[in-house]
């Protein structure tokens, strides 16, 4: 009889620790764009969430890398409102994610990368209000192939 009890506990355990590791959201509400993407994002989060317009925001990124991330590639980021789009940034991905995080271009295999900078602000931002967009985070190498890609909505709070 004891040994039946043991046996459920551990099927149980085994259950219980499986399922709560599979709820884990390690894209924080983002998931990988449709589509063939070489490069898996693993892991992405950020801070402060929501963003604060005018402060500096961490993005934490994780991923693999079975396609080397080349100099000269370049981080897409595509904001949309209600279906619009109202902002995209293409910035240099070696210069402002990679570099900064202590590393070098070409980007081989894992990469685990911390970057920060200022959320953009403009006169004609709303006041006293959070706002939440959909965002699309491209990667792609000089020669046009895209890498990774995840989206998702983030909020924006206006002070």
């Amino acid at each position: 009889m004891n040994i039946l009890i043991a046996i459920f506990f551990l099927i149980f355990a085994t259950f219980t620790s499986s399922t709560l590791i599979r709820r884990q959201d390690a894209l924080n509400g983002f998931k990988e764009c449709q589509g063939n993407f070489p490069n898996k994002i693993t892991s992405h989060e950020f801070t402060p969430n929501p963003i604060v317009a005018g402060q500096v925001v961490t993005v934490h990124m994780k991923g693999i890398a079975t396609v080397p991330i080349e100099k000269g590639s370049i981080y897409q980021n595509t904001v949309f409102y209600n279906n619009e789009q109202v902002l995209q940034h293409n910035d240099d991905f070696c210069k402002e994610v990679v570099i900064p995080s202590g590393f070098t271009c070409p980007v081989e295999g894992d990469f685990n990368f911390v970057n920060t900078f200022p959320a953009d602000t403009s006169p004609n931002d709303p006041k006293n209000s959070v706002l939440e967009f959909f965002v699309r985070m491209l990667i792609s190498n000089p020669d046009g192939r895209n890498l990774s890609c995840i989206e998702g909505n983030v909020k924006f709070s206006y002070p």
